[in-house]
């Protein structure tokens, strides 16, 4: 999701789990929002669905979608952005970004002690990655 230009086949799976196994996302918690906005990335990121090539570019998640997508990206690159002064293109991008990298630095930072010092310390937390590493079912106690 940090990508510049995103490209996926239709027959895509994307999601973030994480919820899955009693878990959240912490960097796709901090750059879902900026990329898809809040509602869109809240459904995925607290359903832990996933969705397909088509639906992953209707919400913005991808910006094209391509039945080979290393082919696809690499064409983009070679018709929009070889010919492009690579320096030029370097503070295009440094300019494009600047409130972005900085946004996702401090909130990563917030996200991980959140992770880490909170949820960390929750006993669903630490079942449903047991559970997911002994390939069983969790026992969900809600705290």
């Amino acid at each position: 999701m940090a990508g510049h230009r995103l490209f996926a086949a239709p027959t895509a799976n994307l999601g973030q789990p994480e919820m899955m196994l009693g878990v959240f996302a912490p960097a796709a918690s901090c750059l879902m929002p900026e990329r898809i906005g809040q509602s869109a990335a809240e459904d995925l990121l607290y359903s832990g669905r996933s969705i397909n090539g088509a639906e992953a570019l209707e919400i913005g998640l991808i910006d094209a979608l391509a039945d080979d997508p290393e082919s696809a990206a690499l064409a983009y690159f070679n018709t929009h952005l070889a010919p492009k002064s690579a320096s030029s293109l370097r503070f295009a991008l440094k300019a494009a970004r600047l409130g972005y990298v900085a946004r996702i630095s401090e909130k990563l930072q917030a996200v991980e002690d959140l992770y880490l010092n909170e949820l960390m310390q929750t006993r669903d937390a630490v079942e449903g990655l047991n559970a997911f590493i002994a390939k069983r079912a969790a026992k969900w106690e809600n705290r």
